[in-house]
């Protein structure tokens, strides 16, 4: 296989480096608060947000650290935020800023802190558990060793509330609500048999560690490791149950039909008020939204933010959510459940990255008014990294030295020659 072909099938079929262990020659370079990324459009911050719950003041210390840049926020696909266009010696004032709000407890721990948590925490109408006591029980654990401050800052944690949400997103250790004060445990997906809390997350984390030592590996992820999650168990004294898909209490249904993202619009919580949902488009804010957002924070509780680029506001009163929707309107933000932004997402693009080859971001705007309300989660790359692409995307449009690689479902790839044929290729895209 050869030409357009062959790129189209290294592309789309996943059969490549992406899916193996990314090289380890110049270390984990994932960015942090101390350890800025450096972009074609200045310096780039990574800010951790266990559990994606955001308070007035720490939104505050957020929108001055983007001061302190070109202004831009942009939302991660695990729940955190970016700070763009940054000094390259910000770091020590950044760090500043954000350890007065409580957003930076242990600085050998800042980029290890990566806690996905249902972004309802525990108000879902499918949910079982407040997961808010467990995320902070995990960040402090976590926090207080010291050995765990070698893990990758690619390394995931994840705390489900029972709806499911999150656990889909490929964490290494997670804790997954199965009765409202119980939770079972995951390595890389397959559940450990047991009840299970916050010390069991440490438990198999020092496990993981202990077996990379053994194996004299680098391995950055549980599924890195040879054997991948059932040597982590053995260490742990268990053998993991031969299915990933967790269940609820004895007898009740399995979670087949979970909710695999948190759309935008209104959703009734399990006690009645209302949780809001509001998509930042290709996940990006602007400083000015930060005051507007930190007095919705005020009134309201923490804002939370999901793996899907989303900020709720939760606990809103009825007779409030038109209220509160109109105001995440006006800051630019789609409430809509049927907006052409849900599920379209791009990385950094023409700018903001050296390897870009396309304007990605630009064609996603043109996009996003092509989309049909039921498409398919669609991810474009401006090269073959295929930085922030969600796992398991269904539609990608990946550019290449020859074009860009157009694929969907039931179609392997084929090769175009720029962002205009990219959108036609892919029509409305609909569910059907």
């Amino acid at each position: 296989m050869t030409g357009a072909e062959g790129v189209a099938a290294d592309v789309s079929g996943r059969a490549t480096a992406r899916s193996a262990p990314p090289g380890r020659r110049d270390g984990d370079r994932c960015p942090g608060v101390l350890r800025l990324h450096d972009a074609e459009d200045g310096a780039l911050a990574r800010v951790r947000v266990p559990g994606g719950a955001l308070s007035a003041a720490q939104l505050e210390a957020v929108g001055a650290g983007a001061a302190l840049g070109n202004g831009l926020i942009e939302l991660t696909g695990r729940a955190n935020l970016q700070l763009r266009g940054l000094p390259a010696d910000a770091g020590g004032e950044l760090a500043e800023l954000l350890t007065g709000a409580g957003m930076l407890p242990s600085l050998g721990h800042e980029r290890v802190r990566n806690i996905l948590a249902s972004p309802l925490a525990g108000r879902h109408p499918q949910a079982l558990a407040d997961t808010d006591p467990v995320v902070g029980e995990l960040d402090r654990r976590l926090c207080a060793d010291p050995a765990l401050g070698a893990l990758s800052g690619r390394f995931l944690f994840a705390v489900d509330d029972g709806s499911g949400l999150v656990l889909g997103q490929g964490a290494d250790v997670a804790l997954a609500a199965t009765a409202p004060a119980g939770f079972a445990l995951f390595v890389a997906g397959r559940r450990v048999p047991g009840p299970a809390g916050p010390a069991a997350v440490v438990e198999a984390t020092r496990a993981f560690l202990a077996e990379r030592a053994a194996q004299g590996t680098s391995a950055w992820r549980v599924r890195e490791l040879e054997g991948g999650a059932p040597p982590v168990a053995r260490r742990l004294g268990a053998r993991l149950e031969p299915s990933a898909t967790a269940t609820r209490d004895p007898g009740a249904p399995r979670w087949v039909e979970r909710p695999e993202t948190l759309a935008p619009g209104p959703l009734r919580q399990r006690d009645g008020r209302v949780a809001v949902t509001a998509l930042a488009p290709l996940g990006r804010l602007d400083r000015e939204a930060i005051v507007p957002l930190a007095a919705l924070a005020r009134e309201h509780g923490a804002l939370r933010l999901s793996p899907w680029r989303t900020l709720s506001v939760l606990d809103v009163p009825e007779l409030r959510v038109e209220a509160v929707a109109r105001s995440l309107e006006e800051l630019g933000l789609a409430t809509a459940f049927d907006s052409g932004w849900a599920g379209l997402s791009a990385c950094a693009g023409l700018g903001a990255c050296a390897n870009a080859r396309v304007d990605v971001r630009a064609a996603a705007v043109r996009r996003a008014g092509a989309r049909a309300p039921e498409a398919p989660a669609e991810h474009w790359s401006a090269c073959e990294r295929r930085c922030g692409e969600p796992r398991g995307a269904p539609v990608t449009v990946t550019a290449v030295q020859e074009g860009l690689v157009v694929a969907s479902p039931g179609h392997a790839g084929r090769v175009v020659r720029d962002a205009d044929e990219a959108i036609a290729a892919l029509g409305g895209q609909d569910s059907s």
